[in-house]
């Protein structure tokens, strides 16, 4: 009998990839989104609703039975409260939370951090790292008495095809534009995660008796640094970078200006994961398709004014 799994989210980057992944893998899988986008995946069934809509959600989901949940478009706690009124659990055997390593309280926590370290909203992620908390919080309160495994995972940074977000591609703009790259003097040192791969701990961990409640870190064996990161992506583009490392707080800015990652070491300690399964797509291999999929769409990817002005003013102003 085929499984039956419900993600929701599924159109944009993560969730789509773990659409793809699964329904590859044989699981009959259905997608609950706004359906703003349309479905890639033959064969994947769409519950359009919004997820801030209660009623609509209880009406969407009403007699629906599932074996699996992948709560991939979490937005704030209120969306969560609303699934949990209005799905049907009863057929749910595990509940999976894609969290974040937003949640630990990086400001008083060495490196590499895990998973029974502390939880506190930092000074980077702020509020998104407190909701990430906060839903993490109310799922396993509400799922305790229920008779299903729930999962929290807590990946580092994503990378990979259908990434909008102006990190890999921007860079990769940089680069075949032959303009410079602007880094925090201070290097960071950064963790990824490649798409594809955190589909398939997530499928893995379905299939895994994992217990009641548990939390998996997940992530590359080993960081990089923000130069070698740059490096990476010049390599795969077929381009020498030039790389400009700057004391961004003398210049009057705020890391965020002009470069996509806060300025800290974000690392998390995967050992736990990797006693289950050790999959893990090479830096390089994974950075050509992301490289490839920006060529064929680079002329979709919005990047954000106030960066791109930011990014420009700070090379013009260490050129002169």
């Amino acid at each position: 009998m085929t499984d039956k799994v419900l993600v929701l989210g599924g159109s944009y980057f993560v969730g789509r990839k773990m659409v793809e992944f699964l329904a590859e893998h044989g699981y009959a899988v259905t997608v609950l989104n706004r359906g703003t986008r349309p479905l890639s995946v033959e064969g994947v069934q769409q519950i359009c609703c919004d997820r801030n809509d209660g009623e609509g959600m209880k009406t969407a989901l009403a007699g629906k039975e599932f074996d699996y949940v992948i709560d991939v478009s979490w937005q704030d706690v209120s969306w969560v409260e609303k699934l949990c009124a209005a799905l049907p659990f009863e057929s749910v055997k595990k509940f999976v939370f894609i969290s974040s390593s937003a949640v630990y309280d990086v400001e008083h926590l060495q490196i590499p951090f895990s998973e029974t370290d502390a939880l506190a909203e930092n000074k980077y992620w702020t509020f998104y790292g407190k909701g990430k908390i906060d839903a993490e919080t109310y799922y396993s309160e509400f799922l305790k008495d229920k008779q299903m495994e729930l999962v929290v995972v807590r990946p580092p940074y994503i990378y990979g095809e259908y990434n909008y977000a102006q990190r890999e591609s921007l860079i990769f703009r940089q680069l075949m534009e032959d303009k410079p790259v602007v880094i925090p003097a201070s290097n960071p040192k950064l963790q990824f995660i490649y798409t594809e791969d955190l589909a398939a701990i997530v499928e893995c961990l379905l299939q895994t008796d994992t217990g009641k409640d548990a939390v998996f870190n997940v992530g590359n064996r080993k960081a990089v640094t923000s130069r070698e990161w740059v490096e990476a992506c010049a390599k795969v583009a077929g381009k020498k970078p030039e790389i400009m490392e700057i004391d961004y707080a003398g210049l009057g800015r705020n890391v965020r200006d002009f470069y996509p990652f806060f300025d800290y070491d974000n690392m998390l300690d995967v050992s736990k994961i990797n006693k289950i399964i050790c999959k893990e797509t090479n830096f390089e291999e994974g950075l050509k398709k992301s490289f490839a999929w920006f060529l064929e769409n680079r002329e979709s990817i919005v990047f954000k004014e106030n960066v791109d002005k930011n990014l420009y003013e700070i090379i013009a102003e260490l050129s002169v």
